[in-house]
């Protein structure tokens, strides 16, 4: 028996006369959490209709994305005035380059310890990691891009400042492509330029306001984040589609400044005047926000980065110091 307005009546009464509002709502586009603790235990959807509606979703319960619960901050590092930060390796040998105003620190993920730190003179924009290690760090004010060895040692620098193919005019967020490439946000010419890991330039891509944020998702597609817009591109640079719209409400941006791609392609969207991280997957379903009055109740502060390690953990600059969360 089930309570409703009438008194109390069958169950199977009950999904006859309200099971068309479960049809009415796109149930694939909800989270895996809410399908199981809300829709399953609920008896108005039967099995076969939550198994197909489980299809369409495209995850199971054994694949379903971590970012799917409630995430904690797990680790604090402590710095000065964290502005970015990128993740390398894996396990024991898992690093987190912390990129100060004048500094980079560099710590050991697993035991939280800081292992290296060395100067940084120039305007930080963005920062990543080769595949070897190698830390790159792209200088707003200066127009290229600083290359650091695993020790620390500043080995060589690209790009100047301009508008010409290679030149770059206020470079922002910076991104590794599986082939190693390199993808520039380059704000002050409004495009993405892609360069070789040794700082050759390669191509450009276009059609964007003052591109802030850019990233690789696991399929190679790329992620660009602009004023108020985040553009979802292939792995060539073609538009395939807008990810939300400029506004207040759950799905949209205000000031979106950096973007990073989870292990199952999840796109997580750093935004400073919402002070949050809004969660999608990767065909654009929001997962979940990330802020002092999210799903995940964080307080971010105007938060600028964001980076994502092998594992899924999130790592934000946040009011100075770098947060992992789990």
């Amino acid at each position: 028996l089930s309570l409703c307005s009438g008194g109390w009546m069958p169950t199977e009464g009950l999904r006859g006369r309200w099971g068309f509002m479960w049809r009415m709502l796109r149930l694939e586009n909800v989270s895996r959490e809410y399908l199981d603790d809300v829709v399953k235990r609920s008896g108005l959807v039967c099995d076969e209709r939550f198994r197909e509606i489980c299809e369409r979703q495209g995850a199971s319960k054994a694949t379903a994305s971590r970012y799917s619960r409630e995430l904690h901050v797990e680790r604090t590092f402590a710095t000065d005035s964290a502005m970015t930060a990128a993740v390398h390796g894996e396990g024991a040998e898992e690093r987190v380059a912390v990129v100060c105003r004048s500094k980079i620190n560099i710590f050991n993920v697993e035991s939280g310890e800081r292992v290296a730190q060395f100067d940084q003179d120039d305007s930080i924009g963005g920062a990543a990691f080769n595949a070897e290690g190698e830390l790159y760090v792209s200088n707003y004010f200066q127009g290229n891009v600083s290359v650091y060895d695993r020790a620390g040692v500043l080995v060589r620098k690209f790009g100047s400042e301009g508008s010409e193919d290679g030149q770059l005019c206020l470079p922002q967020g910076i991104s590794f492509t599986g082939e190693g490439e390199l993808l520039v946000a380059d704000s002050g010419n409004d495009r993405v330029q892609v360069f070789g890991k040794d700082g050759a330039y390669l191509r450009k891509i276009g059609g964007f306001l003052e591109p802030l944020g850019v990233c690789v998702a696991p399929d190679g597609s790329i992620v660009v984040a602009c004023w108020e817009e985040v553009h979802v591109l292939d792995n060539e640079g073609a538009f395939v589609r807008y990810l939300g719209s400029e506004g207040t409400g759950d799905g949209h941006f205000h000031f979106p400044q950096g973007v990073a791609a989870g292990p199952r392609g999840e796109i997580l969207v750093a935004d400073s005047e919402r002070k949050d991280i809004q969660v999608f997957r990767r065909d654009g379903v929001l997962l979940q926000r990330i802020g002092a009055d999210g799903d995940s109740k964080v307080d971010l502060g105007s938060v600028k980065s964001v980076c994502v390690d092998g594992e899924g953990r999130v790592f934000v600059s946040s009011n100075g110091s770098l947060l992992m969360l789990s």
